[in-house]
């Protein structure tokens, strides 16, 4: 299946849902678990691809800021899955909280690197904290 196909199938999927809601909206729960069960499962069969380069990369001298890197990346799409998640729940004061903790982890996944680079500057510059 190509992206096309794909957001095709989702549009089928919130037509399918928008129509339920209106004949009493029992379905609905199952049918946004299956698609989505099935939206993701093309997501993950996608990935693994990725994930052959990405290991060749992290042999290489870049290792360590790849791997923050595809942390954030990481962090990021966990937290708007769950975002959303919440968000089609109802709870919108859950997903902006659940974002801010992303925010946070963010912060501290990259402090150590941010005091790297500001410890090269100064060092550069011949200046002291």
């Amino acid at each position: 299946m190509n992206l096309w196909q794909v957001t095709a199938a989702a549009i089928v999927i919130a037509v399918a849902c928008a129509t339920l809601k209106d004949s009493g909206g029992r379905l609905v729960p199952f049918v946004l678990t299956a698609g989505g069960l099935a939206l993701l499962g093309w997501s993950l069969v996608r990935v693994t691809g990725v994930l052959t380069v990405v290991e060749a990369w992290g042999k290489t001298a870049l290792s360590p800021y790849l791997t923050v890197i595809l942390k954030a990346l990481g962090v990021g799409y966990v937290v708007r899955f769950g975002g959303d998640l919440c968000r089609d729940l109802g709870s919108e004061s859950t997903a902006a909280k659940l974002e801010l903790c992303g925010k946070a982890e963010l912060m501290v996944l990259s402090l150590p690197y941010l005091q790297e680079l500001i410890e090269l500057a100064v060092t550069l510059t011949g200046e002291g904290l």
